[in-house]
């Protein structure tokens, strides 16, 4: 049984600070991922920007392309961050026994006027058989249009989900889950089914974000539940009761004909 996880940025750093690693939180994902694997589950990991990615892609606006010598100073420098942010992760990963192995994005995929083009999954495919977790992360990546364009974590997540046919694709939010409003508003509360007809506030992402926020991620997360995925959206606290389907406070993605754990 096969699970994506989608760590997002938010649930690991704090978006409004640079580089603001929130290391507890990655011990906790750690352990708690951990877990989910000793039940016999494998899974693949794709994490966000957050504080280490988006500010640097933003300040180079990477997101509109181009191959100036900025701009492929920016490609270079969001590349450099990223994997920093990536080589952290891992190791809380590393310090909790899961064999992570990281599988660099930009090395395997490829965009076209800004949309995923290509990925070739066999390195991923390869590293399960072995046993291994690949750890894939939102990145900045060739593109056949516009020489470059952000990838984002949650584009590759539900894309890895449809392809490999994951059981289940998992979203790891700071927010812990889609909300009503905006988290903090008044009124506001956790939505625990979300259907594609119903209506929510989805606001605003705290701090830079180049890749589309709450509502692209919901986009993909149909996307991948018409797959056949089970998806839900939660905080990194209820990845073991999200990755074995019990009932705990997050929101699960419904569609027609979807999959029971």
């Amino acid at each position: 049984m096969l699970l994506v996880v989608k760590l997002g940025g938010s649930a690991i750093t704090d978006k409004s600070k640079l580089f603001f690693f929130r290391e507890q939180r990655a011990e906790l994902f750690a352990r708690e991922l951990a877990r989910v694997l000793e039940s016999g589950r494998k899974a693949v990991v794709v994490h966000g920007g957050g504080s280490f990615g988006h500010p640097i892609a933003s300040k180079y606006r990477l997101q509109e392309g181009g191959l100036t010598q900025e701009k492929l100073l920016g490609f270079a420098e969001t590349r450099y961050w990223m994997n920093e942010l990536n080589q952290r992760i891992v190791k809380a990963l590393l310090r909790h026994g899961v064999p992570a192995a990281t599988v660099q994005t930009s090395a395997i995929a490829l965009a076209e006027k800004g949309s995923l083009h290509e990925l070739n999954t066999a390195p991923i495919e390869r590293f399960l058989e072995m046993g291994l977790v690949p750890v894939l992360y939102g990145d900045v990546v060739p593109d056949l249009s516009c020489g470059m364009a952000i990838l984002s974590g949650d584009v590759i997540a539900a894309h890895l989900a449809c392809t490999l046919r994951a059981s289940a694709l998992i979203f790891l939010m700071g927010s812990g889950g889609v909300y009503s409003k905006p988290p903090g508003t008044p009124g506001a509360h956790l939505v625990r089914e979300l259907r594609e007809e119903d209506v929510i506030d989805v606001g605003d992402s705290r701090g830079v974000d180049v890749t589309g926020g709450l509502r692209q991620k919901l986009e993909y997360a149909f996307k991948a539940a018409r797959c056949g995925a089970r998806v839900t959206i939660g905080g990194v606290d209820y990845l073991w009761e999200m990755a074995l389907g019990v009932d705990a406070p997050y929101t699960m993605i419904c569609v027609s004909g979807m999959r029971t754990p």
